[in-house]
């Protein structure tokens, strides 16, 4: 398969595969990279949307007009070049899809950051709108078949996100009538090899946290498929079903133990016992224990008619109340965005924020 960047349409091998493709475009991506020595002669630099472990994402204004974006930031002593480019090359490659956050076009090269732009989601992501109940039903589904479609649109271009969670869900609107999957950070083609998450991560299915290093797995679509399972249960409870999807984890022993017994039991344990029947059929897919036979992600439009048995009315959550960045707009002080950033990083050292970090750079990087 060829995977193309919209800009650059030069013709290739028709059966090259994902992975050829991609590195034969971040090869071709990285003679186009713009030196830039300060990107404030660019960019009126607003606020700062979040930051992670490789870098941060900040609100500004393009000099030249027109509306605000997303400028990521990644600190080329952390992020491998060819992180920054495999990430920038997807995101402009899948970008036609508007379940997907879009990349816009003009990758930067500053003597200390990466940097590229993307669309600016003015609600934030999905954690942040999540109310102590959760979502209403009609948003829950909003969200659902949004995702399932970027999912199932990233898995027919040989490629799998391998980062699904509320964090990475960005959300333009408060009835979440578009929301789109960003952070294209730990994306790759499908079969690539995949090691332990570095940590206890909810989203994680049990397959990878079974994983002891150097062992790997490789990538498969059915990753997103849990991560989009446990993605439902957090939109519609506002929580995580499990710190970890592994043993002694008490939560899930009792999920993955109603789920295995045979004849399984009319009710499911709590919390899983305020889903309909319809939900929990979804989850169970979503959420198989055996990847091998887990529910793809359009799994979700079976299941769009049915009650899920969630709570809420159907109106959108955070009253009119807007969190957009374009009303009362403040340009951070500082000689030039390099040295704001840096003093940002020296004076708020725990600041990690999941979903703006870029990914961890994989193997072999």
């Amino acid at each position: 398969m060829e995977l193309r960047d919209p800009e650059n349409q030069e013709d290739g091998d028709p059966e090259e595969d994902t992975a050829t493709a991609l590195q034969r475009l971040v090869e071709l991506t990285a003679t186009r990279v713009t030196p830039v020595r300060n990107l404030r002669a660019q960019y009126r630099l607003i606020r700062k949307l979040g930051s992670g472990s490789y870098g941060k994402v900040l609100l500004a204004r393009p000099r030249q007009g027109g509306p605000a974006v997303a400028l990521k930031l990644l600190r080329r002593d952390s992020v491998p070049r060819s992180t920054f480019l495999r990430e920038f090359c997807v995101g402009r490659c899948v970008s036609s899809h508007p379940g997907l956050l879009q990349t816009l076009a003009g990758p930067l090269q500053t003597p200390r950051h990466f940097a590229f732009t993307q669309e600016y989601a003015p609600y934030g992501d999905l954690s942040g709108l999540l109310q102590e109940r959760g979502l209403p039903e009609l948003l829950v589904k909003r969200v659902m078949a949004q995702l399932a479609g970027a999912l199932d649109f990233l898995h027919s271009r040989g490629l799998v996100h391998a980062d699904v969670k509320p964090d990475n869900v960005l959300v333009f609107d408060a009835a979440c009538s578009r929301v789109a999957l960003g952070d294209l950070g730990l994306t790759r083609p499908e079969g690539s090899p995949t090691p332990a998450p570095p940590g206890p991560l909810p989203s994680a299915p049990p397959e990878l946290c079974l994983l002891l290093p150097p062992d790997t797995l490789p990538l498969r679509p059915s990753l997103d498929s849990w991560g989009l399972g446990v993605l439902l249960f957090c939109a519609a409870t506002a929580c995580f079903p499990w710190d970890v999807a592994l043993a002694p984890d008490p939560q899930f022993e009792a999920f993955a133990g109603w789920l295995t017994t045979r004849p399984q039991p009319p009710r499911p344990p709590r919390p899983w016992d305020r889903f309909a029947p319809p939900a929990l059929a979804l989850l169970q897919g979503l959420l198989d224990l055996d990847p091998e036979t887990r529910s793809p992600p359009l799994a979700v439009l079976n299941f769009l008619g049915d009650d899920w048995g969630l709570e809420g009315d159907s109106g959108g959550p955070g009253g009119s109340g807007s969190i957009s960045g374009e009303d009362g707009e403040e340009e951070e002080e500082g000689s030039s965005l390099e040295e704001w950033t840096e003093e940002e990083e020296e004076g708020d050292p725990g600041s990690v924020r999941v979903g703006t970090d870029g990914g961890t750079p994989g193997p072999g990087d």
